[in-house]
């Protein structure tokens, strides 16, 4: 019995090792960094990539609005007269010939109006790409480290399974001896149950987030991630201050410039419907040849619609309501980008309160050193198989723990990267 014992003791002992850097797990996974994965993402999904064109085509569109309106042209020719048709009777008596020429004047400036209607248009869609990105980007970097940290603690769970698993054997061969209770074997079954379903919980959870890199990314890849400790190391709030960021979200928040430019375009789009109240000036010029008592008469036209009924006041008003709609929206997503803010700064505070109140190398060592211990006094008897499964089963809950708090704490630091709009944590 006492063999027994020392047998499978030594075999936990041995595999009993604390969380180390991840190796590649099969030949299917391809093993990433961050910057990689980043790289990748910015040429390669398609969402990112439809909003490229629409930028592309929304400075089209600024170009199209400075042309000027094409003129139009138009011509008579003579037919005779209802007492007798002469088709194309252009010359002679009775024959006439007439050209005229037009040419639209825009007045009030509708013409440089519109174009900066357009300009806005165009910073509407880099603001639209840009919020995109940023969005994608915080869902990328989340799935990536969830990846990470999830993979850190399948490889303890792993390595556990591997060694209960020799313990469980040995336990089944001295079973069938009678060289060890029944129910111990039992016990240890259970153990490894529990162990296989958290470690199959693990692996549902990183395929999960395998797969919305996969979709953020567009490929059909399996991506082992790899960090090394100077990208950890830069997550931290050491030269930042909140009031500063508090104030900067106007400027660098993406869908706070867009706001912004809405509530600039309801005032373009206002000026622009008080301009379209004042009638546009038609200039041209005729030509008619055998049509009055002049040959070959030369004529100026001018025109201009003359503003009895319709001024454009429903369109002017409804502009004018519209920026104050505008302006309340742009408050309110000010006010929403602030709060984001704070929440993050919060949330990172309290974590960091955590994270600085224990050594986590430490606390690594020592319980790794506890389960040595343990183990040397179960092999002495000084302790029961059931307690002795209570510190195994410890041991896996602290590494998942230790790397469900690491991970909560980096994805918390580029929440408020997502939340200020900036890239405040670079190496």
């Amino acid at each position: 019995m006492r063999t027994m014992t020392t047998l499978i003791v030594s075999v936990c002992v041995a595999g009993l090792g604390f969380i180390q850097p991840i190796q590649a797990q099969s030949p299917s996974k391809t093993a990433v960094t961050l910057q990689a994965v980043e790289d990748s993402f910015l040429v390669r999904n398609y969402m990112l990539l439809a909003q490229r064109y629409q930028i592309d085509a929304s400075k089209a569109l600024v170009r199209q609005a400075k042309m000027w309106n094409n003129p139009s042209f138009s011509a008579v020719f003579g037919f005779g007269s209802t007492n007798r048709i002469m088709p194309f009777n252009l010359a002679g008596k009775g024959g006439e010939v007439q050209y005229s020429i037009d040419q639209l004047i825009q007045l009030a400036g509708k013409r440089n109006k519109n174009v900066r209607l357009a300009a806005a248009a165009t910073r509407m869609s880099e603001a639209t790409f840009d919020e995109l990105a940023r969005t994608l980007r915080l869902q990328l970097r989340e799935n990536f480290y969830n990846i990470y940290y999830l993979q850190q603690s399948e490889k303890v769970l792993k390595a556990q399974l591997g060694n209960l698993q020799r313990i469980v054997d040995a336990y089944v061969t001295a079973d069938k001896k009678g060289s060890v209770a029944h129910a111990d074997l039992i016990r240890l079954q259970a153990l490894q149950v529990g162990i296989e379903n958290d470690y199959a919980d693990l692996k549902q959870q990183e395929l999960e987030a395998q797969k919305n890199l996969q979709q953020i990314l567009h490929t059909g890849d399996f991506y082992e991630a790899t960090i090394a400790a100077a990208d950890l190391a830069r997550y931290k709030l050491e030269n930042l201050q909140l009031p500063q960021l508090l104030d900067s979200v106007a400027k660098n928040r993406p869908d706070v410039r867009i706001a912004g430019i809405e509530y600039q375009t309801a005032e373009l789009n206002y000026r622009l419907q008080k301009a379209m109240a004042v009638p546009d000036l038609h200039l041209g010029g005729t030509y008619d040849k055998e049509g009055s008592n002049i040959d070959r008469f030369l004529g100026l036209t001018v025109g201009i619609d003359l503003p009895v009924w319709n001024r454009n006041q429903g369109n002017i008003k409804a502009a004018q309501l519209q920026i104050g709609a505008e302006k309340q929206q742009l408050q309110q997503q000010q006010s929403i980008a602030q709060t984001e803010v704070l929440n993050a700064w919060q949330r990172i505070t309290a974590l960091e309160k955590r994270y600085k109140s224990f050594d986590l190398d430490m606390f690594r060592g020592e319980f790794d050193t506890l389960i040595a211990e343990v183990a040397k006094n179960f092999s002495k008897g000084n302790i029961s198989l059931l307690q002795f499964i209570d510190y195994f089963n410890s041991y896996s809950d602290n590494a998942k723990n230790i790397n469900k708090f690491l991970s909560n704490r980096v994805n918390a630091y580029e929440e408020l990267n997502y939340a200020t709009g900036q890239e405040l944590f670079k190496n």
